[in-house]
């Protein structure tokens, strides 16, 4: 008898009995039978302990399924609302499409009328993203729908600040060349320039609200994060397209806020009702002798303005002011160095620094002290050749009695415009017989050509308006204005010649001035390359090359040959304006050795050289400039007046970048 305290298995109840006492058999078949019992019960254990498990598996596998069934719903209804949304996506390019040819036609109803309809699209393209709303509870996709939830509000603010745009206009659309119900159909172009700056006050009021949707479009777009997309989706840029975008509406908005006190200001600049008329003396720069503000002083005119009317009230040779000027001021030294024909300064070479302003005041300071000419001015306004040539270019010939005809047409014996060619016979071709008011056709030409604007189709207008900004824009139009509002005005929109610099970056202006007395830049064109190496030590070491070329045969310049000369030897005054602090290595191509001193906050490099036609010359300098940003190259490449356009190429830490200086531009380049 063997007491056994263990529990009791029982095979059909499984229950533990630790108290009651067993016989164990020690024969064969006892204890064959109790393995046998043994067995059959583990097996039930085994079976009724795995019962769990295979409820949970159940379980786990009827939630999967459940949840490939919700996200195969959910995958179909974002596939099919991602696919409304292409198809109305599509529909609203086609509604920019039309909307901004209607605008580049001139078609204001027609671009209104789009607007409203990509307005209307635009609601229907919120509504459907709104069906995808659940994606902000989504980690990752968040940020995504946020994105589109940003964009769409940015196109609704942008589209109505358009609204509102084309609002604005459409009182000036005949004035301005535009198609629509303008207000001021009737009367004479004098008669409508009179009513708008009678009434442009008006507009200020809806620029607050214009600018106010523009600045929630620009915070719209700026909150999302570019880098969160590929640059390449579907054969598109579109990392570029959302960058780009961000760009052009922080320009709009600085542009309107900067173009606001122009508007303010125009017109009182025109002479209108309220400022009352103005007077301004008009100077004629010729660009074929370049100098540093864009071209010798060769003529002046005094007009009045009186709502937005021109009328010439006398012009002039430029040595007839220079026969009143009594003064002997010695030369300066600096221009001395290298016009020798002259002992004493003159009012036609004031012009020596290529800031319009700083000229301006020295020129005026000794304007001042000649007898019977105008005093009474407002300003001082500088144009030259390009934008007479460009004015014949959209109104086309005219015809001044007792002169003959101008155009802007190509004359192939020089290569050059007609008008070019017909005024440098008329005024600087010599002859054996005393020439009386040589320029005086300066005066008839200006009055014909204000006259056939006057005239001109209103389709014209908006030609004319976009010629004048692209010659301010390049400087061969100056202005300088002796009212602080109207001048700080006239340099917001870069029209006054002002040289300045750029904050935190590098600066180059190239400034020439033909010296020799003799025409040679109608045919000399240059370009620049800028070599610049990453910092060391808060600095930059750059290289600038800079190539001139006349590729055009010499013309008789002797005197006694009675010819026109309009292509002879360069005698050019080099000066490089860099930022200050920059130190001069080494520079090759000049005739001396170049000097190098500071002049109005600038460190520049001032040299000579000589440029035959039908050759070229190199001037190559190399110099250090204080620069700290290690990961982005800046540079402000400054326009001297006068000159066409020209290209430099950028070469950054061997990563190479042409750039079109066909006005000031700021470029920036990663190291």
């Amino acid at each position: 008898m063997v007491e056994n305290t263990s529990p009791i298995i029982n095979d059909q109840n499984l229950t533990f009995q630790p108290n009651e006492t067993a016989m164990v058999s020690t024969t064969d078949n006892t204890t064959n039978f109790g393995n046998s019992r043994l067995s059959r019960s583990t097996s039930v254990i085994k079976a009724t302990t795995s019962q769990p498990w295979k409820k949970i598996a159940a379980i786990v596998g009827g939630v999967l399924l459940v949840l490939l069934v919700i996200g195969g719903i959910i995958g179909f209804y974002t596939y099919s609302t991602v696919r409304t949304l292409q198809a109305q996506a599509n529909e609203a390019e086609i509604l920019v499409q039309v909307a901004y040819d209607a605008f580049k036609a001139q078609n204001l109803p027609t671009t209104q009328q789009s607007l409203r309809d990509l307005q209307a699209k635009a609601g229907e393209i919120k509504q459907t993203y709104t069906r995808l709303s659940f994606y902000q509870a989504v980690p990752i996709a968040r940020n995504y729908y946020l994105d589109g939830t940003h964009a769409l509000k940015a196109a609704e603010s942008g589209l109505s600040a358009g609204l509102k745009s084309i609002d604005a206009l459409t009182p000036y659309a005949d004035v301005l060349g535009f198609s629509g119900e303008g207000a001021f159909t009737g009367g004479t172009a004098e008669d409508r320039l009179k009513i708008v700056l009678e009434t442009i006050d008006k507009i200020s009021p809806i620029l607050d609200t214009i600018s106010a949707d523009l600045e929630i479009t620009r915070d719209e777009l700026n909150k999302i994060d570019p880098n969160r997309y590929p640059e390449d989706f579907q054969g598109q840029p579109l990392r570029s397209y959302i960058s780009q975008a961000q760009i052009g509406i922080n320009g709009a908005v600085t542009a309107l806020t900067d173009y606001r006190p122009v508007i303010e200001q125009l017109p009182s600049i025109a002479g209108g009702s309220e400022g009352g008329r103005k007077k301004y003396l008009v100077l004629f720069q010729n660009d074929n002798e370049l100098r540093p503000t864009g071209g010798f002083l060769t003529a002046f005119s005094v007009v009045i303005l009186e709502n937005g009317k021109v009328t010439p009230e006398k012009s002039d040779d430029i040595y007839e002011l220079d026969k009143k000027f009594t003064k002997r001021l010695p030369i300066p030294e600096a221009l001395g160095r290298y016009l020798t024909s002259e002992t004493r300064w003159n009012l036609r070479d004031m012009n020596t620094s290529p800031d319009f302003k700083v000229s301006m005041d020295q020129f005026l300071e000794n304007y001042r002290t000649l007898g019977g000419e105008a005093q009474d001015i407002d300003g001082i306004i500088a144009v030259d050749t390009h934008v007479l040539t460009e004015l014949l270019t959209t109104l086309g010939p005219v015809n001044i009695p007792g002169f003959g005809t101008f155009s802007a047409e190509n004359d192939p014996s020089c290569d050059c415009p007609q008008v070019v060619k017909a005024l440098s016979e008329i005024i600087t071709r010599p002859v054996n017989y005393v020439k009386v008011d040589r320029k005086g056709i300066l005066g008839p030409m200006m009055r014909e050509i204000l006259n056939k604007a006057y005239a001109a189709p209103k389709q014209q207008w908006p030609l004319l308006v976009e010629q004048g900004l692209k010659q301010i824009g390049g400087r061969h139009i100056q202005i300088y204005l002796f009212d602080e509002k109207a001048q700080a005005a006239a340099e917001t929109i870069n029209a006054a010649g002002r040289l300045k610099a750029e904050v935190n970056a590098d600066f180059l202006a190239i400034v020439n001035a033909n010296l020799g007395g003799a025409k040679s830049n109608l045919f000399i064109n240059y370009d620049v390359v800028q070599t610049v190496s990453a910092p060391e030590n808060g600095k930059i070491t750059k290289t600038v090359e800079i190539t001139y070329k006349n590729n055009r045969r010499g013309d008789n310049c002797n005197l006694e040959a009675g010819l026109l000369c309009l292509n002879s030897t360069l005698r050019d005054w080099t000066r490089l304006y860099v930022p200050a602090g920059a130190e001069l290595v080494e520079a090759q191509g000049f005739t001396n050795e170049p000097r190098t001193y500071e002049e109005q906050g600038f460190q520049v490099f001032d040299g000579f050289f000589i440029l035959e036609p039908n050759s070229q010359a190199k001037l190559r300098l190399t110099y250090t400039v204080p620069y700290a940003d290690e990961k982005e190259y800046r540079i402000k490449l400054w326009k001297q007046g006068g000159v066409s356009a020209f290209e430099t190429l950028l070469d950054i830490n061997d990563s190479q970048e042409k750039v079109l200086v066909d006005t000031d531009k700021v470029v920036k380049v990663a190291f």
